[in-house]
């Protein structure tokens, strides 16, 4: 295996002495050759970087490159000068450097987590013993692992898919990390993004509880994930518990055919009764795994309800600031409707008002007619003639006959030439 994976990272001229010749061989100072000291830098970097992704382990030792790149009896002569120039560059960090700076970290979780991690307290005895961390490599795992996380164990059913086992975690990422001490400087990398906090459950497993991506606060660690550790925990020795009892009860249904057939139905009968018990503690069992089932799923539901009633809470505050911004409030709003109200009641008497047709002022016939008959009492009557003496015959006299032709006066020229303009001005009109 470890030779099937080497080829992924050692270079096609490996096994070309001519080619590896110059790569093996002590690096002179760049003062003296920038050019081929720069390039035995590039090719030791990127192999170093490659072999530590392809191994699974981003902490390293000069001793461990020496046995990793060896070909036959020969190692590389250099690898002290790239380890330095790696260290200078930030690609590199000592590992008694890295405890310093996470001194806070480990006192609180990393002391609590790998028991067998003796390099963490352990001082170096030499220089080709001390250890490195490759930060690179760290970065890639951290991303491989929270990409794992996302795959396997956020989307739980029961809502709890943040609180994960450290050593159940360790199992699954097998294929990304190959040693614990280097899972575990993954984890303090993870740590410092915020994106996991290692606890410690009632009986002092270690915990690891990751970002809710649903939350936006830091991560921290509860009573709550605490207990769902536990209630996983004792699903789990549940379901052990009924596996081997599943497995009896096959035996002994196995063991009772043959003493039947074997005419031993004294040992068949007892194999029977052993069964029957075997199949109630299963239903025993099984209804613990389904209590503490349900227990689980309630403590999910809680931490979504906490949620919705969170939304509840920050919706109710942004529409009151909503309000307050705007100026509403139910007293002016009540204020508007009672003017808008009042608006389209004087609108309304506004068009009846208009709608009224316009009459002429009435009289009363009876004081009309009243009137007219004091006119026809106060008219004088017409003189009758007498019955005896014959009616003489009137003329009447007649006016002077006129002198002009018309039978109408002289007009003057003044009133003359007024009728001519008054006639040219009806002329024009029409």
């Amino acid at each position: 295996m470890a030779g099937e994976r080497s080829k992924k990272y050692l270079p096609s001229f490996w096994q070309d002495d001519s080619a590896m010749q110059g790569y093996m061989s002590v690096i002179k100072s760049r003062a003296v050759n920038p050019i081929d000291h720069d390039r035995k830098i590039k090719f030791w970097t990127d192999l170093i970087a490659s072999s530590c992704e392809v191994e699974r382990n981003a902490v390293i030792s000069l001793d461990l490159l020496k046995r990793r790149f060896q070909r036959g009896d020969q190692v590389p002569a250099s690898l002290n000068v790239v380890l330095e120039h790696l260290d200078r560059c930030g690609v590199l960090m000592p590992l008694s450097k890295w405890k310093e700076q996470h001194s806070s970290w480990m006192d609180w979780s990393f002391s609590k987590l790998s028991k067998t991690s003796e390099w963490l307290f352990g001082s170096s005895k030499s220089e080709t013993c001390e250890k490195y961390i490759h930060l690179p490599t760290i970065k890639i795992q951290a991303d491989l692992l929270m990409n794992l996380y996302s795959k396997e164990f956020q989307s739980e059913v029961d809502g709890t898919g943040s609180v994960v086992a450290y050593s159940t975690f360790y199992d699954s990422a097998r294929d990304i990390v190959h040693t614990k001490e280097n899972f575990d400087v993954i984890l303090a990398h993870l740590s410092e993004r915020g994106d996991v906090i290692v606890g410690q459950g009632r009986n002092g497993e270690q915990i690891l509880k990751f970002r809710d991506t649903t939350s936006a606060g830091p991560v921290t660690f509860t009573e709550t994930d605490a207990s769902v550790h536990d209630i996983r925990r004792a699903m789990s020795k549940v379901e052990k518990e009924i596996s081997v009892l599943e497995k009896k009860i096959e035996k002994l249904d196995v063991d009772c055919r043959a003493s039947l057939r074997s005419g031993d139905k004294t040992r068949a009968a007892n194999l029977l009764r052993q069964k029957k018990r075997a199949q109630k503690d299963i239903s025993d069992k099984d209804g613990q795994y389904q209590r503490l089932l349900t227990m689980l799923q309630q403590l999910g539901s809680t931490k979504h309800n906490k949620e919705v009633l969170d939304a509840y809470k920050a919706g109710t505050a942004a529409f009151k600031a909503t309000l307050a911004r705007h100026g509403l409030t139910p007293d002016k709003i009540d204020e508007t409707m009672d003017e808008v109200a009042n608006s389209i009641d004087d609108y309304r008497e506004i068009e009846e008002a208009m709608g009224i047709p316009i009459v002429p002022k009435s009289y009363d016939e009876e004081e009309l007619e009243k009137e007219l008959d004091d006119l026809i009492s106060k008219q004088q009557p017409l003189p009758t003639p007498a019955s005896g003496s014959p009616r003489k015959q009137v003329v009447p006299s007649l006016p002077e006959v006129p002198t002009n032709t018309l039978g109408y006066r002289e007009l003057d020229d003044d009133e003359t030439m007024n009728l001519e303009k008054r006639l040219q001005r009806l002329r024009s009109a029409m």
